[in-house]
């Protein structure tokens, strides 16, 4: 048996050294993959329980100074700032889609208004759709 030169010894350690570290920066990678993914997870879980979808619900005030929102219903769709839709029910409400529903107790409600008579004392226009799907 002939016995390596030390060139051949040298190359074979290089190879060696190359294929370890090549494993090396392989594993790093991955676990650095699922650390990303496992934390990613964890945040978009502890986001959905501190902010959970609120309702929209409304309560029309007697007096200007009570609303939150001054709003004056216009005539036309184009013409609104927001469109909204009344629902009938409390769980059908929804603040993104301008689901409204209206309560019995200003304490219930999220959104307190005041229809002005005049479209320059608004604070926001708004429009009544037909539909729940014609909101924005």
């Amino acid at each position: 048996m002939k016995q390596p030169t030390q060139d051949e010894v040298i190359a074979y350690n290089r190879a060696e050294y190359r294929k370890k570290r090549q494993y090396k920066d392989s594993m790093r990678s991955a676990s650095i993959g699922w650390i990303g993914i496992v934390v990613t997870v964890i945040i978009m879980m502890v986001l959905a329980h501190c902010n959970p979808a609120s309702a929209q619900t409304v309560w029309v005030t007697k007096y200007e100074s009570q609303a939150d929102l001054k709003v004056f219903e216009v005539k036309y769709p184009s013409q609104a700032d927001i469109k909204y839709f009344i629902v009938p029910y409390r769980s059908q409400a929804s603040e993104q889609r301008h689901h409204w529903y209206y309560v019995q107790y200003p304490s219930q409600a999220k959104l307190k208004i005041y229809w002005v008579r005049y479209e320059s004392q608004a604070d926001r226009k708004v429009y009544r759709v037909q539909y729940a799907s014609q909101t924005r």
